[in-house]
């Protein structure tokens, strides 16, 4: 290159420079150019977005593994149903001989019977009101108990109401008898002993099964004391499975029958009530008896309706009112 001549290199650079001198028409072109590109980029760029999302999308439902057929599917929880309590059936046993009741006072007959006596001349019902009324209390063999007729404690009746003698609502006759001062059942619904403690029985046992609110479950009216012509009666029935519980009366009733001097008492059973008769008298013939209607709900003995008559002794022991009138016991 250095034995150029000054003029054949000028020449010589000058045709290399010469072709990429600047023009007014390739600059258009090349504006042209970039301006195409441009208005194509965002569209462009907006589909590979749309593209790549739904490339990923594929993906992840491709690569999720499947289902195990062996996997546990735990079924739903069902609601807690309590199921009714009921115990193996046995061969009932044979009904207690010392349940023979006495003629005297009481007209005769036998415990364990379940007719209802029905009054001549019921008394008028007026509307019921709500009273208070002592709770159940229970027995030595079992705590005070709160019974409703829904109550899980309770078994199923099997009948309602309950049959002769069915003291535990299985449909079968159940033995009644008493040890000291307690009253017991043989319970046939599955050969269990249940007693409870009355403070005094009187022995021969004389007693009835009625079942006054009709529920299928029996209550038992027994004989506690007699004295000076007045009998004394406890009232029991089936609280829970197995368990007796005797029912207290509202205040100022007694479960009584006879006529001791100027007071008499007498109790009638009538449909799902039991009648309680209290009389006064100033010269033991003439009797002011005030009767009360009681029925027996889950929380005991409730007041439903009373009245007032004048009666005059002798009555018929029929119309009485100072008798014990209920199953058996008339």
């Amino acid at each position: 290159m250095s034995g150029l001549e000054p003029e054949e290199l000028v020449r010589l650079l000058t045709e290399a420079v010469e072709p990429i001198r600047p023009s007014p028409d390739a600059y258009r072109q090349i504006r042209a150019g970039i301006d195409r590109r441009r208005r194509w980029r965002l569209p462009l760029m907006t589909a590979g977005g749309m593209v790549m999302a739904a490339l990923i999308g594929l993906a992840v439902v491709a690569l999720r593994p499947p289902p195990s057929s062996n996997e546990l599917v735990e079924p739903a929880v069902p609601p807690l149903v309590t199921a009714p309590v009921t115990g193996p059936s046995r061969t009932p046993v044979a009904p207690s001989t010392g349940g023979t009741g006495r003629s005297a006072r009481a007209g005769g007959g036998s415990g364990g019977g379940a007719a209802t006596w029905s009054a001549t001349t019921p008394p008028t019902a007026l509307p019921s009101t709500s009273v208070s009324s002592p709770p159940v209390t229970a027995g030595s063999s079992a705590s005070p108990t709160t019974v409703t007729q829904d109550s899980p404690q309770l078994p199923t009746a099997v009948v309602k109401p309950a049959v002769a003698g069915d003291v535990d609502g299985d449909g079968r006759s159940d033995q009644v008898r008493a040890t000291g001062s307690k009253l017991e059942v043989v319970f046939s619904r599955d050969g269990t002993v249940g007693q409870v403690d009355l403070g005094a029985i009187v022995v021969p046992l004389h007693y009835t099964v009625v079942d006054i609110d009709a529920n299928g479950f029996g209550e038992i009216l027994v004989q506690t004391t007699s004295r000076s012509g007045m009998d004394n009666y406890a009232l029991v029935r089936y609280a829970s499975l197995d368990t007796l519980a005797s029912v207290s009366l509202p205040a100022q009733l007694t479960l009584a029958a006879g006529v001791q001097g100027n007071v008499g008492a007498g109790f009638r059973c009538m449909d799902r009530a039991l009648r309680i008769n209290s009389g006064t008298s100033t010269d033991g013939s003439l009797f002011t008896v005030a009767t009360t209607i009681l029925a027996l709900t889950p929380e005991g003995l409730a007041a439903q309706d009373s009245r007032s008559d004048q009666v005059r002794l002798p009555a018929d022991p029929a119309t009485s009112p100072f008798v014990a009138a209920c199953g058996q016991l008339s």
